[in-house]
C-alpha cells in the first residue's frame, strides 16, 4: 500500500485580483471591438460585461496565479499564445547543415533520413523526407527495427547504405551519442549531418553538422525541442523562412511528435503544438485523416490528449510489436485506400500491443503476489522468460503507478540474456542507480526518469541485491512524490463558462499539466457502474451544488467508500455536451477521507521502511509503535466489517489519521502472526480473520521485534 500527500499551491491573494482584472479588461475590450453594434459602448454597458467578465475568468486567474504567473503581463502573452519561435539558425551547426544539404541537392547525390522507431522518430523522419522531397532531392528514409537493429545509427546500416551509393545521411532523433558509427561513416566516405535533442555525452560525433539545442557550447534560446522540433527548425533554415511560416506546412508531425516524446508544453514548444492541433484538426494528410477516423476522432476537436491517448499509441505499436516503417508508410501515404488500409493495421497492432502489455502484467503482478518480499524493494526489479521486450517500458510505467517505487521489468531470451526497461519516481534517480551496477551489466543507458539495461539472466539476483543496496544508501526512506493540486473550489462557484475558459491554458502535458481541482467535504451522492465494472462514476454533492466525475481504473466493488462518505477529491474538470445542454463532468484522480492531511503518506513510507529492514531513529520508531490496546482495537475493526486491503484510508480516518503507522505496523503484526489475511472476494481484496489454530503471540511477530530493537 502506497499513499500520496496532497500539497495545495500558495498564492498572493491580492496579485490574484489585479490578475483577475486585467484578464477581464482585456477580455471587454476585445468583445467591445468586435462587437457589430455602430455606436460605442456606453459606461453602464462596459461596467456590466466587465463584472460578467471578472466572474468568468476567476478560475483561470487562479490557475495561472497557483503556478506562479501574477503579472498580468506575463499572464496575457501566455493565454495569447503568442510566443515567437526562434530563428533556427541560433543553432549551432545549423548553417553547416543546410550548406550540405543544398549542395547534396545541387549535385543530385542521395540523401538518407535516417530515424528511430518510436513516435518522435517516424514523425521527425516523415517531416524531413517530405520537405527534402519537395525541394528536388534525391532522398531515401531508413528506421531501424527495436529487434534487429536496436536504437539508433548502426554501422550495419552505414554500410547498407554506402553500398546503395548514397552519399549522405542525416540523423533525426537520434545520433548524439554514435561516435563510432560517425568515425565509420567517414572511413566509407559517407558525409553524417547528426540532429538530435537528446543530451549529448563529453565528445560530440566527429560529422559535417551536429545539430543538437542541448550543446553545450548550443545558443539557440529554446532548449526543450523534440526530434521532430528540430527536424521542423531545419526545414525552415532550409527554405529561408520565418518557422511561424512552415508551421502550415508541417506542423502538425511536429506537434505529434513534441507531445507524444512527453516534451514540456511551454515556450516554444506551446507556440507549435497549439498550432500544430489546429493543422491536424483539418489534415489533408490522408494517413492521418484515416488514422483519426479510425480512433474515432475524425470531426473531432483534436488535443493534446487525443494525440497522447489515441493517435500516438497507434503510432507507436508499430515500433513495439513489429515494424516502425508500417507508421512511417501511413503519416507518408498519398492514396486514400491505401491509407484505410494502414490506418487498420495499425490499430490491429496496438490492439496486440494492448493483450500483450496485460498478460506481461498479470504475470508481473502474479510474481509479486507469490515473492510479497519483493514489494518491499525500493526499487522493484522483475523479470520473466521472453516477455515482448516492446512493451515492457510500458509495463515498467504501469507498476510504478500502482506501487509507487522505480521498477525495472527484465525479459530474459533464450540465449540467456535480459533486456530492461525502467521507470522512476520523481527525486529518485534511477539512471545513477543502474550506473553504480555498471560492472555486472552489459549494456545501460537513459536519464533519470527512464533507463534501459542489459544484463546476464545469472546476474540478476545480484542486480536487485545491488540496485537496492544503492537505494538503500542514497535515499533511505522513500516517499512517493505528493499530487500537486491548483485550486480548491466549491461546486456551486464553479460554472461552465469559467471552466470553458480554462482551453486558454491548453495544450496540456508535460510542465502544464491539466489544472487539478480539490473539492472539499464533498458527498458520495451516486456510485454507477462504467464500461462493464472496469470503472465507476460518482455523483459529489457539494451544498446543494453536484457534478458525475469517473474514477478510471477504479471498479466499483474494489471502492473503498460507500454512499454518504464525506471526502475530499482531487479532479480534473471538464464541458460536455448532453441532451440537456452543456453541463459540468469530472475525472477523479485521488480521493481521502475529507479533512485528511500528509501523515498517512509520510508513516506509511517510514513502515514500509521498517519492513524492509531500514534502521529507524528512535523518534521514527515511536511515531509507528503501536500500544497492545491499539493492536486490539485494530483486530476488533477487521472483525466487525471486512476493510479492503488496497486502501485503508477510511480505516485510517476512522482511527485517526495520525495513527497510521501504528495501524499498519499492527495489521503486519496480526498478518505475521496468523490471526488475519487478505482474501480475494468479487475481484476486490480484503483484510479477514484467520480462524486460530492454538494460541497466538503477538510478541511473535517480527515487525514487533524491529520496533524493539535499539
Amino acid at each position: 500500500m502506497t499513499y500520496r500527500a496532497w500539497t495545495l499551491k500558495q498564492f498572493d491573494r491580492a496579485a490574484l485580483k489585479d490578475l483577475t482584472a486585467a484578464i477581464a479588461e482585456q477580455n471587454t475590450e476585445e468583445l467591445e471591438m468586435n462587437a457589430m453594434d455602430d455606436e460605442p459602448w456606453s459606461e453602464q454597458k462596459y461596467a456590466a460585461t466587465l463584472a460578467a467578465q471578472q466572474k468568468e475568468v476567476g478560475l483561470l486567474a487562479g490557475i495561472l496565479a497557483a503556478r506562479g504567473i501574477t503579472d498580468p503581463t506575463e499572464a496575457l502573452t501566455l493565454l495569447a499564445g503568442e510566443e515567437e519561435l526562434s530563428d533556427p539558425m541560433l543553432l549551432t551547426d545549423m548553417d553547416k547543415a543546410c550548406a550540405r544539404i543544398l549542395e547534396a541537392i545541387d549535385k543530385e547525390q542521395t540523401i538518407v533520413v535516417y530515424g528511430d522507431y518510436d513516435v518522435d522518430g517516424v514523425t521527425a523522419t516523415a517531416l524531413l523526407y517530405q520537405h527534402l522531397k519537395g525541394m528536388g532531392a534525391s532522398v531515401k528514409c531508413m528506421l531501424p527495427s527495436r529487434e534487429g537493429d536496436g536504437y539508433g545509427l548502426s554501422k550495419n546500416a552505414i554500410q547498407s547504405i554506402h553500398d546503395k551509393g548514397c552519399q549522405l545521411i542525416v540523423t533525426v532523433d537520434n545520433g548524439i551519442s554514435a561516435l563510432e558509427e560517425a568515425e565509420f561513416a567517414a572511413s566509407l566516405g559517407v558525409d553524417l549531418i547528426v540532429t538530435d535533442h537528446h543530451l549529448p555525452h563529453d565528445a560530440l560525433p566527429k560529422a559535417v553538422a551536429v545539430v543538437d539545442p542541448r550543446r553545450a557550447d548550443d545558443h539557440s534560446p529554446f532548449k526543450g525541442l523534440c526530434g521532430a522540433g528540430v527536424a521542423f527548425k531545419l526545414c525552415a533554415a532550409l527554405d529561408g523562412c520565418p518557422p511561424e511560416e512552415m508551421l502550415d506546412y508541417c506542423g502538425d508531425l511536429a506537434a505529434v511528435g513534441t507531445v507524444a516524446d512527453v516534451m514540456p508544453l511551454t515556450g516554444e514548444n506551446r507556440t507549435l503544438v497549439k498550432a500544430g492541433l489546429k493543422l491536424l484538426q483539418q489534415t489533408d494528410r490522408p494517413g492521418i485523416s484515416a488514422l483519426l477516423e479510425e480512433v474515432g476522432l475524425e470531426g473531432k476537436p483534436i488535443t493534446a490528449e487525443n494525440v497522447s491517448y489515441a493517435i500516438a499509441p497507434r503510432i507507436n505499436a508499430a515500433g513495439r510489436m513489429d515494424n516502425a516503417v508500417t507508421a512511417l508508410q501511413l503519416v507518408l501515404c498519398e492514396d486514400e485506400e491505401r491509407a484505410e488500409e494502414l490506418a487498420h493495421k495499425l490499430n490491429e497492432i496496438n490492439v496486440a500491443r494492448q493483450e500483450t502489455e496485460q498478460e506481461i502484467v498479470k504475470a508481473a503482478q502474479e510474481q509479486l503476489d507469490a515473492e510479497p518480499a519483493i514489494l518491499e524493494d525500493r526499487v522493484i526489479l522483475i523479470w520473466g522468460r521472453d516477455w515482448h521486450p516492446g512493451v515492457i517500458g510500458i509495463v515498467a510505467s504501469r507498476l510504478v503507478e500502482k506501487t509507487g517505487r522505480p521498477v525495472i521489468v527484465v525479459s530474459v531470451d533464450e540465449h540467456g540474456e535480459g533486456k530492461g526497461s525502467g521507470r522512476s519516481v520523481q527525486g529518485f534517480n534511477l539512471h545513477e542507480c543502474i550506473a553504480s551496477c555498471e560492472d555486472i551489466l552489459l549494456r545501460f543507458g537513459g536519464h533519470a526518469m527512464a533507463a534501459g539495461l542489459s544484463v546476464r539472466e545469472e546476474d540478476l539476483p545480484e542486480l536487485r541485491r545491488r540496485l537496492n543496496e544503492w537505494a538503500a544508501r542514497e535515499c533511505a526512506v522513500l516517499f512517493t512524490p505528493p499530487l500537486e493540486c491548483d485550486l480548491s473550489i466549491h461546486l456551486d462557484r464553479i460554472t461552465v463558462e469559467s471552466v470553458r475558459r480554462l482551453e486558454q491554458l491548453a495544450p496540456y502535458g508535460a510542465e502544464n499539466p491539466t489544472p487539478v481541482f480539490v473539492l472539499e467535504k464533498a458527498v458520495i451522492d451516486g456510485i454507477f457502474s462504467v464500461s462493464e465494472g472496469k470503472h465507476c462514476r460518482l455523483r459529489l454533492r457539494q451544498g446543494n451544488a453536484s457534478i458525475y466525475a469517473v474514477w478510471f481504473g477504479m471498479p466499483p466493488e474494489q471502492l473503498p467508500y460507500t454512499m454518504g462518505d464525506v471526502v475530499d477529491a482531487a479532479v480534473n474538470l471538464s464541458v460536455y455536451e448532453s441532451l440537456r445542454g452543456a453541463q459540468l463532468s469530472g475525472r477523479i484522480l485521488e480521493l481521502h477521507p475529507a479533512g485528511f492531511g500528509n501523515a498517512a503518506a509520510e508513516q506509511t513510507a517510514l513502515v514500509q521502511a521498517l519492513r524492509r529492514g531500514t534502521p529507524l531513529s528512535a523518534e521514527q520508531k515511536a511515531r509507528i509503535a503501536p500500544e497492545r490496546s491499539d493492536i486490539i482495537t485494530v483486530y476488533r475493526e477487521l472483525q466487525a466489517r471486512r476493510w479492503h486491503a488496497e486502501d485503508l484510508q477510511p480505516l485510517f480516518a476512522k482511527l485517526g489519521e495520525e495513527n497510521t503507522g501504528k495501524i499498519l505496523v499492527a495489521i503486519t503484526a496480526l498478518e505475521q502472526v496468523g490471526l488475519i489475511a487478505v482474501r480475494e472476494r468479487s475481484g476486490a481484496k480484503f483484510w479477514e480473520l484467520v480462524p486460530a489454530e492454538g494460541k497466538k503471540n503477538l510478541a511473535d511477530a517480527p515487525i514487533l521485534k524491529c520496533l524493539e530493537e535499539r
